[in-house]
């Protein structure tokens, strides 16, 4: 495989992935300015990305098996772009439904990245690079133009991912396995408590530093710094997964930072918000971390594995971020909220010990990332 067919595949990967948090992170920092989501609309919102993802990753194998891996991809960056811009043309239930397609077109794509970047960072980093973008540069659209304007923009984003996905010159290569497998049930566990994690804090840390007397622009900041320091996180650990033969170690490893950020928010969330800040952020090495997992320890069925951890994994991560909203309405701090947070990453670090527990396999490593040209390449099937 030439270095040029490498990075070519690289780029595609990261083009991709940069259309997988947008659609989500944009709307949550233009919420505040939308109109027409007020009360009942702006909570189904906050609660819709979770559900339709989730959801919406069962159906990639099934497609997948009828029109092909690049057919799906395709249909899912048009579904991504149109849903995009037709949810900021209407009123709340343009809004509603634009949003709930985007979160399908979210999920395919989602559900095949893992098994077209067979463990590359440019996937994940894609990801954090998009997350952070969506949240960092719509509310200077918002201030400059109008939130329809900062949330349609991003339809752009998938409508090019669609061209330089056309232009990819082939089908990419069904991956295969690295030695090993994992435990399926514990590996969506741990995919759906990372997840909680991931977007409790997402969502919540501005929250949680102003009710304890952080200024409004400081929490904001934080926020964006939690985000920063995620991204060479999201570069590195593919990198780790790959090569550290305790992937115990690991998993210990990567939820540490996020324990010490949520202790910290818990007990002196004023004293160094900006310490708590950066250990979330570098907390979310642990969605990288997984996501490459479901790439290199499946066998032949990696959308199936795909589909399974990540749709179920996200309903998990919707019932956790509902029972953690509801204990701060009903007691109105953020003690036990922070608590249970506490309980979920003592419950990520078990299931993830479960996950990597190796056992024997007869399979071969996994290749590197290549295009084979499309007319020798087998439709992807489950």
């Amino acid at each position: 495989m030439s270095r040029a067919t490498t990075t070519v595949s690289t780029l595609v990967i990261f083009v991709l992935a940069l259309n997988l948090r947008p659609a989500v992170t944009s709307l949550g920092a233009a919420l505040p300015d939308i109109s027409i989501a007020g009360g009942l609309v702006a909570a189904v919102l906050v609660a819709l990305p979770l559900w339709a993802i989730g959801l919406g990753g069962w159906a990639t194998p099934w497609l997948c098996s009828r029109v092909g891996t690049h057919r799906t991809v395709t249909v899912a960056l048009i579904g991504l772009g149109l849903s995009l811009a037709g949810r900021v043309l209407g009123g709340p239930v343009e809004l509603l439904i634009g949003t709930a397609l985007a979160c399908l077109s979210i999920a395919v794509l989602g559900t095949m990245l893992p098994l077209l970047a067979q463990g590359s960072a440019a996937f994940t980093f894609g990801l954090g690079v998009g997350s952070t973008a969506g949240a960092l540069v719509t509310p200077t659209a918002v201030m400059s133009s109008s939130w329809r304007v900062a949330l349609g923009v991003w339809a752009t984003t998938a409508l090019l991912a669609q061209q330089v996905w056309q232009r990819t010159p082939g089908e990419f290569v069904s991956p295969q396995a690295a030695p090993g497998t994992v435990r399926a049930s514990a590996l969506t566990i741990h995919f759906g408590l990372i997840s909680t994690v991931t977007f409790l804090v997402m969502g919540w840390l501005p929250g949680i530093l102003r009710s304890a007397g952080v200024p409004s622009t400081t929490a904001g900041a934080c926020l964006a710094v939690s985000m920063a320091m995620g991204l060479p996180m999201m570069w590195l650990v593919p990198g780790w997964t790959r090569r550290w033969r305790n992937q115990t170690l690991l998993v210990v490893v990567l939820a540490t930072p996020n324990v010490i950020g949520v202790t910290g928010l818990l007990f002196a969330p004023a004293a160094a918000p900006w310490l708590w800040a950066a250990a979330t952020g570098m907390g979310m090495g642990a969605l990288a971390f997984v996501l490459t997992t479901i790439s290199l320890r499946s066998k032949d069925s990696s959308v199936a594995l795909s589909a399974v951890v990540q749709g179920v994994g996200y309903v998990i991560a919707g019932f956790g971020v509902l029972l953690c909203g509801w204990l701060h309405t009903g007691t109105g701090t953020w003690r036990t909220p922070l608590l249970l947070v506490l309980a979920v990453l003592a419950g990520q670090i078990f299931s993830g010990h479960v996950a990597v527990s190796r056992r024997p396999s007869t399979s071969t490593a996994t290749r590197p990332l290549a295009i084979r040209p499309r007319g020798d390449a087998p439709e992807l099937g489950v």
